[in-house]
């Protein structure tokens, strides 16, 4: 059975994922201990990584004119800097044949306004992918997956009422936004030996949106 280690455990998302039996488990979130993805020195020591998720994230909407410099450097502690100290961190224990899974989102290629800080973190994941996938084969698998919104307690304010919902929902050619586990679906498939043809990728799961008018 692979060891999956879960970077921001505590994500719908990744509660979601942790119901897939087919892989043992290791959680890291920062309501446990002491742990701080800015911090190396709260890291704990593990050997024995075949896969990993990286979930920390932000919603961070605003006008471009609203948002100060330390919005910019919060959202890209929690989406870049706190990815590249774990990848550091844990670079020598990930095994043979390991698969690394990023997330980004629609954002960072699709134009949205009020997206400017989030888009802007989530593209730099895009091209850590395609770098370090090209950096780290044929040992290490890296994929990336940019979702559209999905209701989670991070995005619940932006679907809190029937009109946004609605409206939501019709934006998007299959007419719905999207569920926790069509996100931990393709997660799970990424870490599996089912992908061992994929690298490099980010795989948009938006309902259709980026491609369809």
């Amino acid at each position: 059975m692979k060891n999956i280690l879960l970077v921001g455990s505590g994500s719908d998302i990744a509660s979601s994922l942790i119901l897939d039996s087919s892989f043992s488990f290791i959680t890291l979130t920062s309501s446990e201990s002491d742990f701080n993805i800015l911090d190396p020195s709260t890291f704990p020591e593990i050997d024995n990584i075949d896969g990993m998720v990286y979930f920390p994230g932000s919603i961070n909407l605003k006008p471009f004119s609203n948002l100060k410099i330390t919005h910019f450097e919060d959202d890209y502690n929690i989406n870049v800097l706190g990815l590249i100290n774990i990848l550091k961190f844990y670079q020598k224990s990930f095994n043979e044949n390991s698969s690394i899974v990023l997330i980004s989102s629609i954002a960072a290629n699709y134009g949205m306004p009020f997206h400017s800080s989030i888009s802007m973190c989530k593209a730099a994941i895009e091209g850590l992918t395609r770098s370090l996938a090209a950096e780290w084969a044929p040992k290490i698998r890296v994929n990336c997956i940019a979702p559209s919104l999905v209701e989670t307690k991070l995005s619940g304010r932006l679907i809190n009422s029937d009109l946004k919902r609605e409206t939501i929902s019709k934006k998007h050619p299959l007419n719905r936004f999207g569920k926790t586990d069509d996100i931990s679906n393709a997660i799970s498939f990424l870490l599996s030996e089912k992908s061992n043809w994929i690298t490099a990728q980010t795989i948009n799961i938006d309902g259709g949106l980026s491609k369809i008018r």
